[in-house]
């Protein structure tokens, strides 16, 4: 049945038909699921069987710490929305981006244990986007700069009730960031000196 609920919460979360062959006559019979035809959503006892796990990032240069992350974060429940940060929102925080936002969302949406992959808000707060998303769980990871306290106290001063933690473990390799991938490219000279860039 969980299997349903969360194909349910997706299709309806997406805005598209559910998958092909699936069906809900079951999940609307115990009043999970609500709908006719082409568009289903769940009911409150449907929403209240599962729980959605939201994690970000700018995931700009994909490498195994995103992967350990997400599937840390995935743990935590049974859908896993992935919000991707905005390229203004990188290029404010860390520095411009590499890789355009709709690629990295798309590669983070092909990354095993995600459920749906977003672009956060252009110039909003970040928590706009989770009142949008109403998950049951902000998964953290390490070494984000966000306080649980203040996401916390935001999130009931808006009338969420969401559990907020923090993944602590990391993967240990040795290209473990973004910016040290990006460190030995420019100690290796890439693009390549010659001008040879393919």
């Amino acid at each position: 049945m969980k299997d349903v609920l969360k194909a349910v919460w997706i299709a309806d979360f997406e805005g598209r038909p559910l998958p092909d062959g699936m069906d809900v006559n079951d999940a609307i019979s115990q009043g999970l699921v609500e709908g006719d035809g082409g568009s289903y959503r769940l009911t409150e006892k449907g929403r209240r069987m599962i729980r959605v796990v939201v994690s970000g990032g700018a995931f700009d240069i994909l490498h195994p710490g995103h992967g350990f992350f997400m599937e840390k974060a995935g743990e935590k429940g049974d859908i896993l929305v992935v919000i991707v940060a905005r390229d203004s929102t990188v290029e404010k925080r860390k520095r411009i981006p590499i890789i355009p936002e709709e690629q990295r969302r798309e590669m983070v949406s092909y990354l095993k244990g995600v459920d749906v992959a977003v672009l956060g808000k252009e110039g909003e707060d970040f928590l706009d986007i989770i009142e949008e998303i109403r998950p049951d769980v902000i998964a953290l990871g390490p070494d984000q700069h966000h306080r649980e306290e203040d996401i916390r106290d935001e999130l009931k001063a808006r009338g969420l009730d969401v559990e907020v933690t923090r993944i602590k473990e990391y993967k240990e390799c040795t290209f473990h960031s973004s910016r040290k991938i990006l460190q030995k490219c420019m100690e290796r000279g890439y693009p390549e000196k010659n001008g040879n860039n393919t």
